[in-house]
């Protein structure tokens, strides 16, 4: 039953063009950073082979090329920013839309007069969501390779490859936590737009709001992937900092920039993805606990 509800929420979907629409953004947004890779690639190239010439001119020796200095995967350091922006405002929707359409149209008051448990629909209703983020984020793994390709002019490396799959598993696991907040607030609250509305207020909050207050960082500098804390000498910040590890934000983009190798910290992948799989393990939790309270007998999640 629940790999029935899966392929059924897969189809729905698919039927109403929201697969569509999340797999377009996504790869619009996975081709924009090749791009702009590719634009830093050439504007560096030129001001090399300038310099180069006038080196040459005057009996100097030429530099090394910079982009032989640079980890390859750092063309698409703007993924960095584009996955916690942009990506988790997608996995919210995607979530909201998975449950909130069969209370709008009257399919949660019917699909348990059969036998089926609430855990096994919205357990469905989680499995189908993660596959649809997966086969999104597959697609932009291939852009992305062949963003690399491109550019660079050589077939990615095996050690490349690799490290580019395991960025977009790990962009797939922190967008799963927010997936997985849309389906919550749609079961916390009875009006569609409030649920919307709660979910992105949480996006808001692990966006923007944990980051400054566990690093002291600006609201802008917490979308610089390459931005260290700053202000943790004021005494407020040095409290605040144990709590870091708890900002999932801070701890996708330090993964993301360790694998890219777009930065120089030190985070333990392991204790990382710990973190991430906790959140979203206590948020499907709590999905499931929610859908059994939620009273599908009266009324709809519509406005």
């Amino acid at each position: 039953m629940i790999v029935t509800i899966a392929r059924h929420q897969i189809l729905a979907l698919r039927r109403q063009r929201t697969f569509v629409m999340l797999l377009a953004t996504l790869l619009v947004m996975t081709a924009f950073a090749g791009v702009l890779g590719w634009s830093s690639h050439r504007t560096i190239l030129g001001v090399y082979d300038e310099s180069v010439k006038l080196l040459a001119s005057q009996g100097e020796p030429a530099p090394e090329n910079p982009f032989r200095l640079k980890p390859t995967l750092s063309l698409l350091s703007n993924m960095v920013v584009y996955i916690p922006f942009i990506g988790a405002l997608l996995a919210i929707l995607l979530g909201h839309v998975s449950l909130a359409d069969d209370e709008t149209n009257g399919v949660g008051r019917l699909v348990f007069s059969r036998q089926i448990t609430r855990s096994s629909y919205v357990i469905g209703k989680i499995i189908g969501a993660a596959v649809v983020l997966l086969a999104i984020l597959g697609a932009g793994f291939v852009v992305s390779y062949l963003s690399l390709w491109i550019v660079n002019g050589v077939v990615p490396t095996m050690t490349d490859s690799g490290r580019l799959a395991v960025f977009y598993l790990l962009s797939w696991l922190y967008l799963m936590v927010f997936a997985l907040i849309g389906m919550a607030t749609v079961l916390l609250t009875r009006r569609r737009s409030l649920a919307l509305l709660s979910a992105m207020g949480a996006w808001l909050v692990i966006t923007f709001v944990l980051p400054q207050i566990t690093s002291g960082l600006r609201p802008t500098q917490s979308l610089n992937p390459i931005t260290d804390p700053v202000s943790t000498s004021q005494a407020f910040f040095r409290v605040t900092s144990h709590a870091r590890s708890f900002s999932i934000v801070e701890q996708y983009k330090q993964m993301s920039g360790r694998v890219l190798e777009t930065t120089t910290a030190t985070s333990n992948l392991t204790t990382g993805v710990g973190v991430l799989a906790a959140f979203a393990v206590v948020l499907a939790i709590a999905t499931i606990v929610l859908v059994q309270r939620h009273d599908y007998s009266t009324g709809t999640s519509s406005d």
